[in-house]
């Protein structure tokens, strides 16, 4: 819907109400609706202030799942909204008969319009910004957990077993599985544009190797705990029952065949590619991050081809961003889907046969999440805060069980939600996706032992330690998507001599622990990110601390 009106003050006036009226109409209101109307009139300001005699002030807008996008533009001579409406502290004050009233004003503004996107083509500027409805995609979100788990009761309490398979097959599954793929086919490229863009647009190498010390150290310590914690809850409940294993029948010959393919050693020497297409096409993260970052530090010194292509792979970045921040609009479907397909497959009995295991993965989880809380405290940072923030992502991340396809997820999380600089997330999400897996520490330690405990064997201490180093190790390999836990778990039964078949007892409830898996690795990951940042000050503590 487009409106023009004339580029001066009575035009900005009612245009102002335009663009309530629009927001209003779209469902965005409150405090939502005051931010985006005075971005709007500040933007527009700008425009007219720069506007050629005559020219018209014309507003666009389009709604699109809850998201209202407005764009406004006149002709005049380029802007250069970054001193405009985009100031630091000491431009504001230096600006000529700046008073404290307008120079609030102006920080204000700043604030707030560090979304813009900006365009000056054929002599006419453009300002385009966007106001979401961020409430409404969290209620969509849980109502469509809750309604695929209520549904989900019914349908497998009062349907015939060939309906349930038909609808799990022909559409549940169908949807579930072209929203992950379309998530995974972005997660290499928006690793690599990123991590390009963050080594690329450094200007201090220096500074970048601390930064990447920091994240690194940090996911070390939290991985570490991880698989303290997964053994010590194992300790305290002791779960594991020597006579649940006597039914397990199931055949695991795939896996045995699988655990073949991982070691340590080919994961350390995987790191390097054969060839630059390999790692986007088997969506290879270690590989992606070890091409990105040769990539980057190369564009800083290519001499006067370094910034044409800096800017080539920024535009990259934000196009493959943009096409998750789209992708992510559809979540509830997928969510939906995803929780229903789940709760037809296993069922109320397959979770009450592990409910002790289950128990106990899942308090070793709280305390993990205690631990994060406790790395937010030290870093200054109140985690109810955090976590208020953080919520909506994580409920979107649980349904998608896959670390490596809520990257983009977290990124915009951090933009978006805690305000933290890309030159800090572009570098600790992609890396923790591959490098830092908590949830399947605990996972990993409390189902070996559990398992172990089934088939009354008793694990000594130096297998105990060899298999707390043995976790660690494989989970940094550990791929971030749905099952490869079960995979690296086979590996830890034959490290400590437990039979492989063991793994059969965990398999049914694998969709469910997964969900718990990624949340919880990508939790971890926005932790770090948030305490690095934070020591770092590159972090925006108006858009964290705003209510």
């Amino acid at each position: 819907m487009k409106q023009t009106f004339t580029a001066d003050n009575t035009g900005i006036g009612k245009a102002t109400e335009y663009i309530r009226k629009i927001l209003e109409n779209n469902g965005i209101k409150g405090k939502t609706n005051n931010r985006t109307v005075l971005a709007a009139e500040e933007s527009m300001a700008e425009l007219v202030a720069h506007a050629e005699e005559g020219s018209d002030l014309a507003v666009n807008s389009y709604s699109f799942l809850g998201t209202t996008i407005l764009e406004l533009s006149a002709r005049g001579e380029a802007l250069d909204i970054q001193k405009t409406l985009i100031p630091s502290v000491p431009e504001v004050w230096a600006i000529p008969d700046t008073n404290m009233s307008t120079g609030l004003r102006r920080l204000i503004m700043g604030n707030m319009c560090k979304e813009l996107k900006y365009k000056h083509k054929d002599g006419v500027n453009t300002i385009q910004m966007s106001a979401t409805m961020s409430s409404r995609a969290l209620i969509l979100t849980l109502g469509a957990m809750i309604c695929a788990m209520i549904l989900g009761i019914i349908l497998k309490a009062a349907a015939p077993k060939e309906f349930l398979t038909a609808l799990d097959t022909n559409f549940l599954t169908l949807v579930k599985n072209m929203y992950m793929n379309a998530l995974k086919v972005i997660a290499a490229p928006v690793v690599f544009f990123s991590i390009v863009g963050c080594f690329s647009n450094q200007s201090n190498p220096s500074g970048l190797g601390r930064i990447g010390a920091k994240i690194i150290g940090l996911y070390l310590v939290t991985t570490i705990i991880a698989t303290i914690i997964g053994i010590g809850v194992f300790f305290i409940f002791c779960p594991g029952d020597a006579s649940t294993v006597a039914g397990v029948t199931q055949d695991v010959s795939a896996l045995t065949s699988q655990a073949k393919d991982i070691s340590i050693r080919e994961m350390i020497t995987g790191i390097v590619p054969s060839n630059f297409l390999a790692p986007f096409l088997e969506s290879n993260m270690l590989q992606l991050l070890f091409l990105a970052i040769l990539t980057g530090i190369a564009i800083g010194l290519i001499g006067d081809y370094s910034a044409r292509m800096a800017q080539w792979f920024e535009g990259c970045n934000e196009l493959f961003l943009k096409l998750a921040s789209i992708i992510m609009r559809t979540t509830p479907v997928a969510v939906f889907c995803s929780i229903l397909s789940m709760v037809i497959k296993i069922g109320p009995s397959s979770l009450i046969s592990v409910l002790s295991m289950f128990g106990t993965f899942l308090f070793g989880l709280l305390m993990m999440v205690l631990a994060y809380c406790m790395i937010l405290i030290l870093s200054g940072f109140n985690p109810l805060l955090f976590f208020k923030r953080y919520i909506p992502t994580m409920l979107q991340v649980f349904s998608i069980a896959s670390s490596n396809a809520s990257i983009s997820l977290n990124m915009e999380a951090c933009k978006k939600e805690l305000g933290i600089s890309p030159d800090i997330y572009s570098l600790s999400i992609p890396l923790g996706a591959t490098i830092n897996m908590d949830g399947t520490c605990v996972l990993l330690a409390v189902q070996a032992l559990t398992i172990a405990e089934n088939y009354g064997m008793h694990v000594p201490a130096g297998a105990l330690f060899a298999l707390a180093l043995s976790i660690i190790l494989m989970s940094i390999g550990a791929p971030g998507v749905p099952g490869s836990c079960v995979i690296i778990l086979s590996m830890l039964l034959s490290q400590i001599g437990v039979p492989v078949e063991g793994v059969a007892f965990v398999m049914g409830v694998g969709p469910l622990l997964g969900m718990f898996i990624s949340m919880t690795n990508c939790l971890g990951d926005v932790v770090v990110t948030t305490a690095v940042a934070k020591s770092e000050k590159m972090i925006d503590l108006n858009v964290y601390q705003r209510k």
